[in-house]
């Protein structure tokens, strides 16, 4: 496919793959910005929601990257990346020479550059660009970008990343992008499950949990998931998922486990993880990830929600 074969009313055509709460909100972000998406997901009903938004289906990840120069994948694991581009009918098998290829996913360096060398050798190039925030800011454009990879081929597609974000940050070469979202993830996830055993703490201890929470934000205790999940959700008893609890979990997994190759201690990090490794064993794995703090209310006999 040419250049020109792989634009559509001066903007290029995109095959995307992974549809999920993240993948589902990009897809809309691209389609608003003009772009032509073809889209492919295991799940029919992924692809049914976006009906409204004129997108192209297609039947397998091959035939998604077959459709424009651009092809992107949002995925949940390391194991999925490397099904939906190296596995039979997969994203390898549809890409030529100069074509572009987008992760999205939250995924480990070394599964990036694995996947990348393979891209290579098709004569395609490769970026990782997992994203921050979360399916609000995925649907209206605007997500945080960490980036890795060639700087060139960045700005090649800088349309379509500036359509998805509102931030973006080169990292370094590829992998660095996965790098970046591994530690960035550590705090947050780990913060997250810090807010929760605060609360129950300060509950068993008699304090009203909406004074701690003001006294903290005025403090070096402040943080944004005290503001965005703690306040208004985990004292209300919401656990509706924004971000599963399953893959809070194996980012930080990932996180500890990139720690461990490198040589890098992370005993706070690992520690979080335990938290969510409970978690999913009491059955909240498919609740947001604030829900391991049913963990710590289990062992002190007691809740923390707002009166």
């Amino acid at each position: 496919m040419s250049d020109a074969e792989g634009r559509a009313g001066g903007r290029r055509r995109i095959g995307f793959v992974g549809l999920g709460a993240m993948g589902g909100g990009m897809v809309r972000s691209l389609r608003r910005g003009g772009f032509p998406v073809a889209v492919y997901d295991l799940d029919p009903e992924r692809i049914a929601a976006l009906a409204d938004t004129g997108v192209e289906e297609v039947g397998n990840p091959r035939s998604a990257a077959r459709f424009g120069r651009v092809v992107m994948t949002s995925l949940p694991t390391p194991e999925a990346v490397e099904a939906a581009v190296l596995g039979p009918g997969g994203v390898l098998e549809g890409l030529e020479p100069g074509a572009v290829y987008i992760d999205l996913s939250t995924i480990d360096p070394a599964t990036v550059r694995k996947v990348g060398a393979a891209v290579a050798a098709k004569g395609a190039r490769m970026i990782d660009s997992p994203v921050g925030k979360g399916p609000a800011e995925a649907a209206a454009g605007e997500l945080t970008l960490m980036l890795g990879g060639d700087a060139a081929t960045i700005a090649e597609v800088a349309d379509v990343l500036a359509a998805i974000s509102s931030a973006r940050f080169h990292c370094g070469p590829l992998g660095a992008g996965a790098a970046a979202k591994l530690v960035n993830n550590l705090v947050s996830c780990t913060m997250c499950a810090l807010n929760g055993e605060a609360m129950v703490l300060a509950k068993k201890a008699g304090v009203d949990l909406q004074t701690m929470v003001d006294i903290m934000k005025t403090t070096a205790a402040d943080n944004r998931h005290l503001r965005i999940t703690t306040e208004p959700m985990t004292l209300a008893g919401n656990f509706a998922p924004r971000f599963r609890l399953a893959w809070a979990n194996k980012d930080l997994r990932l996180a500890v486990q990139l720690g461990l190759q490198l040589g890098v201690p992370t005993p706070v990090a690992h520690a979080a993880q335990t938290t969510h490794l409970v978690a999913m064993g009491l059955g909240f794995a498919e609740e947001d990830q604030s829900a391991c703090i049913k963990t710590t209310e289990r062992a002190a006999g007691t809740e923390a929600r707002r009166a």
